[in-house]
């Protein structure tokens, strides 16, 4: 049985003018993430869509007169299309697809559109619980591969024996969904993840570090991920050795604290692997760059104020950290107070801003300047030289900062 959110989509679709001009020459399907997420209980945010029996110059033709359309892609063009008037997320409409093989390893396979049928298309995608489709005018269920049975039973199964071969950024994908899902990976994919995880070296460090962010981003049990890293082998393809393997706590960790630890683990330099071997954006580089430097810096500190205000940048930007052990001993009674809540964590605890500055110093005081001030305020909250957690008490002792200043 449909859920009801496919249901409505599907009973939506039919009434469209541009879904009827499409359904008149060829067949329209719901396929991959928008049917997994709705059989899943989730919210469906866009919608995947599969026409067979039409090429892409047909399908282009007869959606012009109904909206905007462009295409995307170079290997395999797919269409974002919005109708006019609508005001939700853009549409993917594509073609059935297939990998035929033309030479050995992952790279010796062409994209095959002509003739191919959805089924087909079914086959050649990465895990069963993406390789179900809807039948837009009848509502059919196509599930060839019980990807139905593997939603229910919380199961990840991959499609097809060669899945990883054809594309081994699925075996990231794979952990991806394990860590988003909490679903269990089947035995057999898993022992084929292990076989072919050093394919992962071939794949460049941009589409590797799009899968990790989706785990973060999506808000997935990273130390699921970091668990399966090591243990399907891809720690190897990324650094070359085993890297070493916790069992505590890292359930949530933000972007930077993930990248922090993954590189730890892995026993290089963590913002010179977020650059090199992940291409990540400058900005990551530099924050994770900056808690290594913030974190080596913790056990050579002697003033008491110097360290809180440390720890008070460190978990300003890396939120995670206060939950996971990776802070030296010599802080953990600091680390205490803060999670008690006995000093703040970060500025937003004192509940003054840059802007409260700008309007008590009336605008003397300039930004360059202002970062100055706030510190001296959160410094001083930090060692409770005065009632924090009072809003009106912050604001009076901002002021007398400013005036002194």
């Amino acid at each position: 049985m449909l859920p009801v959110r496919l249901q409505n989509i599907i009973s939506d679709l039919q009434d469209q003018p541009w879904v009827i001009s499409l359904l008149h020459k060829g067949k329209l399907f719901i396929v991959g993430g928008s049917v997994r997420d709705a059989y899943r209980g989730e919210d469906i945010k866009d919608i995947d869509l599969i026409v067979e029996g039409l090429s892409m110059e047909q399908i282009k033709s007869i959606l012009i007169p109904f909206g905007r359309v462009d295409i995307v892609g170079e290997s395999f063009a797919v269409i974002k299309f919005r109708p006019k008037g609508y005001d939700g997320e853009d549409f993917d409409i594509a073609v059935p697809r297939k990998d035929r093989k033309i030479g050995d390893g992952h790279k010796g396979f062409e994209i095959v559109t002509d003739g191919v049928s959805i089924l087909e298309d079914l086959k050649r995608r990465d895990f069963t619980i993406n390789s179900i489709a809807i039948d837009v005018e009848t509502g059919r269920i196509i599930d060839p591969f019980d990807g139905l049975v593997d939603i229910r039973w919380k199961k990840l199964r991959a499609t097809d024996k060669n899945a990883f071969i054809e594309d081994p950024l699925r075996i990231l994908r794979g952990i991806q969904f394990a860590a988003r899902f909490g679903y269990d990976i089947d035995l057999s994919t898993l022992e084929m993840m292990i076989e072919y995880s050093h394919l992962i070296k071939d794949i460049s460090g941009e589409r590797i570090m799009e899968e990790l962010m989706k785990i973060i981003k999506k808000e997935g049990n990273t130390q699921i991920a970091l668990n399966l890293i090591h243990d399907t082998g891809v720690d190897k393809a990324l650094f070359d050795k085993k890297m070493l393997h916790y069992e505590e706590g890292f359930e949530q960790l933000d972007a930077i604290s993930f990248f922090y630890l993954l590189g730890l683990l892995g026993d290089v330099d963590p913002a010179e692997f977020v650059k090199k071997r992940l291409k990540g954006e400058l900005r990551l580089e530099k924050d994770v760059k900056n808690l290594d430097k913030m974190l080596s810096l913790l056990p050579k500190m002697r003033e008491e104020e110097d360290l809180k205000f440390m720890l008070s940048k460190i978990f300003s930007d890396s939120p995670a950290l206060m939950d996971v052990i990776i802070i030296p001993e010599e802080v953990d009674a600091i680390v205490l107070q803060m999670r008690l809540g006995k000093i703040p964590k970060s500025l937003k605890d004192v509940m003054v801003n840059g802007d409260d500055v700008k309007v008590i110093s009336q605008g003397r005081i300039k930004d360059k300047e202002i970062g100055n001030v706030l510190e001296r305020v959160l410094r001083d909250a930090l060692m409770n030289r005065f009632n924090w957690r009072d809003r009106r008490d912050s604001m009076e002792h901002l002021a007398q900062i400013i005036y002194e200043n």
